[in-house]
């Protein structure tokens, strides 16, 4: 098939989705608002830079339609609703596919009427959805979008990637200090101030760790700060942004999965961590329920209170049955959240839309 995909060029999430579908054989032209890395997918930046967001990818609207004219796509597919979503219902796309990632549903859409009103007008155009949580359908639905259109599927991982080749995870037995993961960017949704002060609780108990924060974003100097106050910058290490080969390096070094998001749907990080054996510890949200459930894959903590994450971990670091939860996350990733199914998935479904070639 001839794919137009509409996405943010920077994102490895783009990448990945870009360069898998080449793979397997398909034409794919990205266009995009922003420059990423040369991945060999042949790619158009549209729009002129604005200082003015919104403006930036209105500028882009004539090139969508330019591209869409002389590409010819069999199928467009657009990525995140607010920007590439909304550029594809404006020029028309026909037959699209919008991918939503999350908080464009959840938070986004809900910021004022006209953020929800441009969210109806996409949802509405949108030929296919396709969502990775319940919770995202349920608010596709909510915001008008036909249900029939709606597809509920994770992204997922290539677990194989992440298990550890012939090695069982060693036991702890609490005489070595617990490792700890955390792999969320540094950002106020995913609330990295609960997990630091968490951390100083645990050392002031006399509770032994390391921890390793592979993450960058905008709350980078206050999470510093906050270790700094916590007493704990012997214990954590803030890696920043890393690789893939390193990111499953840290999967295989640790014990113990961290993450505290606010709002989330189905997370691409603990699913990697689910698959590589670490015991999840992650906030009590819908987006985390639909794959934790409370001692039976790992832990669910209430959102924002570092004195239960920090119980939490204490509890997980000696906990008899770590093993059975590893096991049973282990298990439901491979059975619902392959990368490859998902692709196979995908592949049918575009193949259906781009047959149909009709507007909603």
């Amino acid at each position: 098939m001839r794919i137009l995909l509409l996405a943010h060029g920077p994102s490895i999430h783009t990448r990945r989705w870009a360069t898998a579908l080449r793979d397997r054989g398909h034409n794919i032209l990205l266009l995009t608002a922003h420059a990423g890395e040369d991945v060999g997918i042949p790619t158009r930046v549209v729009g002129s830079p604005s200082p003015v967001r919104a403006l930036h990818y209105w500028s882009a609207l004539g090139a969508v339609r330019r591209e869409l004219s002389a590409f010819r796509p069999d199928v467009t597919v657009a990525h995140f609703l607010p920007n590439y979503g909304f550029l594809a219902a404006l020029a028309q796309a026909r037959p699209w596919m919008l991918v939503c990632w999350g908080s464009d549903l959840l938070t986004n859409a809900r910021l004022s009427p006209l953020h929800r009103a441009r969210a109806r007008y996409v949802l509405r155009r949108a030929g296919l959805i396709h969502v990775d949580a319940a919770v995202l359908a349920e608010a596709a639905v909510a915001l008008g979008a036909p249900l029939a259109r709606v597809w509920t599927r994770p992204w997922g991982v290539d677990a194989g990637a992440f298990e550890r080749a012939g090695e069982p995870r060693p036991s702890r037995n609490g005489a070595e200090a617990a490792r700890l993961l955390w792999t969320r960017q540094l950002e106020p949704v995913y609330d990295p101030e609960t997990f630091v002060r968490a951390l100083g609780l645990l050392k002031r108990r006399g509770f032994t760790f390391r921890a390793t924060m592979a993450g960058d974003g905008p709350l980078r100097a206050s999470v510093e700060a906050w270790v700094r106050e916590e007493d704990v910058t012997r214990e954590v290490v803030l890696e920043g942004f890393v690789g893939s080969d390193r990111l499953r390096a840290l999967h295989r070094e640790g014990d113990l999965y961290i993450s505290l998001s606010r709002s989330d749907s189905t997370s691409q990080s603990l699913l990697e961590a689910m698959a590589a054996g670490l015991v999840p510890i992650v906030s009590d949200i819908a987006g985390n329920r639909e794959w934790v459930t409370h001692r039976q894959e790992g832990y669910l903590v209430p959102v924002g209170d570092a004195n239960a994450l920090a119980c939490a971990i204490a509890e997980a670091s000696t906990d008899p049955a770590a093993d059975a939860y590893r096991a049973r996350a282990g298990a439901a990733v491979k059975a619902r959240a392959s990368f490859a199914d998902t692709l196979d998935q995908l592949e049918a479904k575009l193949d259906a839309l781009a047959g149909s070639g009709s507007a909603p």
